[in-house]
């Protein structure tokens, strides 16, 4: 039985309403219905004149994850590797590679632990990219790298979404397997559910449908800046997936159905809860229990359990929902930072509420939640220094002179930190998984405030300001230069770089 196209006039009057209040010059969404897929899109993929379609490839960002768990449980479930198991340690498998800062936790780590956000580890998204030492990195240099990132909590305590734990988790499966993790899903998944339009690499995808890129943009006061297209490698499995929405469409299809080349244990194991997450966005409709199974959120909208997922990179926004219970899914991407999943949101729970059957009056407002949103981000921002520094103080002046603090700092899991003097301002250029430039403003003494922004998306998600300090040796060098990166570590928290250029 067919159902109807949910992609009608009148949605197409609202998708372009929501493009023009959220600055995206192009989306596409695909819907499922049963066995039916819908799929439309809307404004442009490249400007001033393609047009978006459902088959546009966009970077899918955290939308990657989903995959990686897949591919993880169909190793185990495949029965080719014995005793293989989600309980198996991480340095079982990868046992040179993958070494953290605690050994208790190198030695229990579980593939369980890593898919489910609940290793202990924090972000430390500035930590990957970029050069290692004369070459670009790539996954294995990522995994490596761990055993010099300090950890936020004890293991299995408290969840801590990571990003280079899904690398390790897609480096699990190229090792296993022994053949990339992209190979094993196109052979293993992709392929089988007719995804020819789904890729790992910024290269796979230039090759066979480099036509049917998006273009990312931002909107910077009254006019787009278009973006160049990033290469992807070294997040291979956590935001490395570059995708059409139909193809989404026929990955939701196969989780709803939970048919081939998914297994029965695939599907329950994908969409267990493994640990609950404790902050909770605050005023959402959701009832608030949210939690992560493996590669997906989930949580109850009006009754329905509902999976889902945001993705984002650069100049690419995406979200994906499933709900069992109605066989019902929906995916959507766009082509700015942060507002383009703004905008899928909200398109995709217009949708989902006319499936359901809301009323008007039922109907949460999206657009003004996410208004406030971003009005909170930019309040964080501008108020970050009295969040780090609560207390009123005397500016003390500099230990140094400004030119005394500029040089090259270094950090094992970062390398190296290279602070120079523009305009009478400390600046830092951090080229790596993604391009931020950093200004350093005193406070008091050696104490400082690093305002950061996007070199390529300037003004995105990517604007941040944290609490960085130097420390000035016996002989009056500056020594050590802290930042407060990671914002599970807290307000005292920092990376420590210690001064390598010779002085």
């Amino acid at each position: 039985m067919h159902t109807t196209n949910p992609l009608d006039e009148e949605f197409a009057e609202l998708a372009e309403y929501t493009l023009d209040q959220w600055n995206v010059p192009g989306l596409s969404i695909a819907v499922v219905d049963g066995h039916d897929i819908w799929a439309e899109g809307y404004g442009y993929a490249t400007l001033p004149s393609i047009k978006a379609t459902s088959e546009t490839l966009y970077y899918g960002g955290s939308l990657t994850k989903s995959h990686t768990a897949a591919a993880v449980s169909l190793l185990i479930t495949s029965g080719n590797y014995s005793g293989l198991t989600l309980q198996t340690p991480v340095s079982a498998l990868i046992r040179e590679d993958f070494v953290l800062e605690d050994e208790w936790a190198t030695k229990h780590i579980t593939l369980e632990d890593v898919l489910g956000h609940r290793t202990g580890m924090a972000r430390h998204d500035m930590s990957y990219g970029g050069d290692y030492g004369g070459h670009m990195g790539t996954p294995k240099d990522v995994v490596r790298s761990l055993r010099y990132l300090p950890m936020s909590s004890e293991p299995r305590s408290t969840f801590h979404y990571s990003n280079i734990m899904y690398v390790a988790a897609a480096y699990v499966v190229d090792t296993m397997s022994g053949q990339r993790i992209a190979d094993f899903l196109k052979e293993r998944v992709w392929g089988p559910l007719g995804m020819k339009s789904t890729f790992f690499s910024l290269t796979d995808a230039k090759k066979a449908a480099s036509k049917r890129m998006a273009v990312g943009y931002s909107w910077q006061e009254d006019h787009y800046e278009s973006t160049p297209h990033p290469d992807v490698t070294v997040i291979t499995g956590a935001g490395s997936i570059i995708a059409s929405v139909h193809d989404h469409a026929r990955w939701l299809r196969a989780l709803l159905s939970c048919s081939a080349p998914l297994t029965e244990a695939d599907c329950k194991e994908l969409k267990s809860p493994r640990t609950f997450i404790a902050d909770q966005p605050e005023g959402s409709p959701y009832a608030g229990f949210m939690a992560y199974t493996l590669g997906w959120e989930t949580d109850w909208y009006n009754g329905y359990q509902v999976f889902m997922h945001s993705g984002g990179i650069e100049a690419f926004g995406n979200h994906i929902i499933f709900i069992p219970e109605l066989n019902w899914a929906a995916v959507a991407s766009g082509n700015t930072a942060y507002t383009s999943t703004f905008a899928c949101i909200e398109l995709i729970h217009k949708l989902l509420d006319d499936k359901i059957g809301l009323s008007h009056a039922q109907r949460f407002n999206w657009l003004e939640y996410h208004k406030g949103k971003r009005l909170k981000q930019i309040n964080f921002y501008n108020d970050a220094q009295s969040n780090f520094y609560p207390y009123t103080l005397d500016k003390r002046p500099l230990s140094l002179q400004l030119e005394r603090y500029a040089g090259t700092y270094y950090n094992p899991g970062f390398r190296n930190f290279t602070i120079y003097v523009k305009d009478d301002t400390l600046q830092i250029d951090r080229y790596a998984s993604y391009n931020v430039h950093m200004d350093l403003e005193q406070v008091t003494g050696d104490y400082f405030m690093a305002y950061m922004d996007s070199m390529t998306v300037p003004g995105s998600i990517y604007q941040n300001a944290v609490a960085a300090e130097f420390v000035i040796g016996p002989d009056g060098v500056a020594r050590k230069f802290g930042i407060a990166e990671e914002p599970s570590m807290g307000p005292n928290g920092r990376v420590w770089f210690d001064r390598v250029d010779g002085v």
